[in-house]
């Protein structure tokens, strides 16, 4: 398959979800990725709810489970949805640092890239119905680990907004009701994905949660109100510090870096 051909398996022209897939990755399949194994089992999925009870999903895992886990509930009838916004560290570079032994990278999206193309292979051959209510995919890690950056190393760390995903007024219109948060544990819902669900919740989708690690059923989830939630200053404010990609997406050498030209 090529890049158009993986990136059409992923956003079809016939799902109304489609025009939110982030077509930043995709872009970049001419990198080399690491190998991910699509035979790993997602785990127990009895939490999922029924196509037929409309309820969009979120993953918020690591890149590339978030992508084998898409597969999983498109095999239940859901779409996968990527919502992955950082471009890799461009092709020739060291993923280490030589000297220092630092990953140069903020975020290693090469096992996602890696994810993509199989995982368009498997998707293509789903009879996925046109009306399947979402599953949003996202990378757990698209904020880094927390490190400061320096000079020759790429700064790709990413969030994601209240306009990458469809409003409460639009999943409404479209039937689904209520929303599943999939990660590993509550703990680790970020601001920016907290910001987005709290934009559901306000506009009266029903919100759950479920750790894809445990067998406990989906619990409600209420999202307290956040810091600048609401304000005119959320976008630039979640953004402050990160760099944008020329071409789109996030993804630059920090100032100073030779690598950078």
């Amino acid at each position: 398959m090529n890049k158009d051909e993986i990136f059409a398996a992923w956003a079809p022209d016939a799902s109304i979800w489609s025009q939110w897939t982030k077509p930043v990755l995709f872009a970049h399949l001419d990198v080399e990725g690491t190998a991910s194994d699509q035979t790993a089992s997602p785990g127990d999925l009895n939490w999922c709810p029924a196509v037929e009870n409309k309820v969009a999903i979120v993953v918020d895992l690591a890149g590339a489970e978030s992508v084998w886990l898409g597969i999983a509930l498109a095999e239940r009838g859901y779409r996968p949805v990527p919502l992955f916004n950082a471009i890799p560290l461009p092709g020739g570079h060291p993923v280490l640092d030589p000297f220092t032994g630092r990953k140069v990278a903020a975020v290693d999206v090469l096992p996602t890239l890696g994810a993509l193309r199989p995982g368009a292979e498997r998707l293509a051959r789903l009879p996925i119905a046109a009306a399947a209510p979402p599953a949003f995919l996202l990378d757990h890690h698209r904020q880094g680990d927390g490190r400061a950056m320096l000079p020759d190393e790429f700064d790709n760390r990413s969030v994601c907004f209240t306009t990458d995903f469809p409003s409460a007024n639009f999943l409404l219109a479209h039937g689904i009701q209520g929303a599943l948060l999939v990660q590993k544990a509550r703990s680790d819902l970020s601001a920016d994905l907290t910001h987005v669900l709290r934009s559901w919740q306000q506009g009266n989708v029903s919100l759950k949660f479920v750790r894809v690690d445990s067998p406990a059923p989906p619990v409600r989830l209420e999202i307290p109100k956040p810091p600048w939630y609401g304000t005119m200053f959320q976008r630039a404010f979640m953004a402050f510090g990160l760099h944008r990609a020329r071409g789109g997406g996030f993804g630059a050498w920090m100032p100073g870096s030779s690598a950078g030209g």
